[in-house]
């Protein structure tokens, strides 16, 4: 008796281990059949190209109940069926093969015929589990280990709520990783900077556009590697003394329970980056945590980073969209937007100053812009939509 106790809390904790990604199932299903003295044990997990098992290997057997026998399987269809009208009295529940279906039915089946009898399903027994669907638990016997009995009952139904749980842990987190990935190509395709940080300043998370400010001479920052000890990892830097104080100070601020700030970093070349300090969201520092694979939940702090003095602007073939321009209108409005004169723009495309000066009337009226000036805050909203170039 201590050792079935014993196997069994071992194989609750296999179970859990499973369900948080740190173990194996196949591990969970070589317990389950080593208590109940089974061959075989069933848990769909269901997914495209029909269901897997995720308690054993993919053999012969495994293989042909996915491609086929699975729709003919009497035990399945009655959980299906149970699972739809009374989900919470058969919940954690387990009965023997001969409650669920009639023994003189299963014996003339499909599946019993063609693929149980081969395969060491003769004898059952079924604890029902599932979230969204059926999800049961079939362990099974060939005819030479005979029956199961109410000592496998209890001990499969000792089990069950064990399972369930695991398998809410499960999908909760494969939908957290589907969300973090989600996030994090979100943020990648931003044209701003966006990075998140912890109090110390070492870097949680940085999208594309982040790194390549950090890694260029305009940005006024640095990755800073500290050595291979507890803690380390890359750190947020400012150039010079005093914006690296105010970095501080803002972070400081944001990770404590305050508003955060802006400032504005000079590179030694003496372009400029300005940079906004908030409070991470909370979705977004769950995904960040996520993305880590958990860790200490901390509060994070939330960088806006885009270059001050670096003229941005949009791409002709979304101005040609947006405002039906033509193709030679959309060049003009993306010269116009760079901070070229009216003059500049004839010069350079080898046309007359009133032929330039026709093209910006158009450009104005299909974009509704009162003025260059009016029309200047337009392309600067639309030049933030358009994703970042490779």
């Amino acid at each position: 008796m201590a050792d079935i106790e014993r196997d069994l809390a071992d194989c609750v904790g296999a179970i859990y281990q499973a369900g948080s990604g740190d173990g194996s199932w196949h591990d969970v299903g070589e317990r389950i059949c080593r208590i109940l003295e089974a061959r075989r044990v069933l848990l769909n997990a269901g997914g495209p190209g029909g269901p897997g098992n995720l308690l054993m290997p993919a053999d012969g057997s495994e293989m042909a109940y996915a491609a086929h026998f699975h729709k003919a399987d009497p035990y399945a269809a009655k959980a299906r069926r149970d699972f739809a009208q009374a989900r919470s009295y058969h919940m954690g529940n387990a009965k023997l093969g001969a409650e669920l279906v009639v023994e003189s039915d299963f014996l003339r089946s499909e599946f019993y015929v063609d693929f149980a009898r081969h395969h060491e399903r003769r004898h059952v027994i079924g604890g029902m589990a599932g979230i969204a669907e059926a999800t049961p638990v079939l362990v099974f016997r060939g005819d030479d280990a005979g029956a199961f009995d109410e000592t496998h009952i209890r001990l499969l139904r000792a089990l069950m709520p064990h399972v369930q749980r695991a398998l809410e842990l499960r999908l909760r987190l494969a939908r957290d990783e589907h969300a973090a990935s989600l996030t994090q190509a979100a943020v990648n395709a931003l044209t701003v900077g966006v990075g998140v940080v912890d109090a110390s300043l070492r870097i949680r998370f940085v999208n594309d556009m982040a790194r390549r400010y950090l890694a260029g001479p305009d940005a006024g920052l640095v990755f800073r590697r500290s050595g291979a000890f507890a803690g380390s990892g890359v750190y947020l830097a400012a150039l010079s003394r005093d914006d690296a104080a105010r970095l501080r100070r803002l972070v400081s601020s944001a990770t404590s329970g305050g508003a955060g700030g802006s400032m504005r970093l000079v590179a030694r070349d003496g372009s400029a980056l300005a940079m906004m300090v908030t409070p991470a969201p909370q979705r977004l520092a769950d995904d960040v945590y996520t993305m880590e694979g958990g860790g200490s939940r901390e509060p994070l702090a939330l960088l806006i980073l885009r270059p001050i003095d670096r003229k941005v602007s949009p791409q002709a073939d979304m101005l040609c969209e947006m405002f039906d321009f033509s193709r030679a209108e959309a060049e003009v409005a993306v010269a116009l937007s760079g901070g070229a004169s009216a003059e500049d723009v004839a010069r350079g495309r080898g046309v007359s100053l009133m032929t330039v000066r026709t093209q910006i009337r158009a450009i104005l009226g299909k974009s509704e812009a009162e003025n260059l000036r009016d029309f200047e805050r337009t392309m600067a909203t639309v030049a933030l939509l358009a994703p970042p170039s490779p």
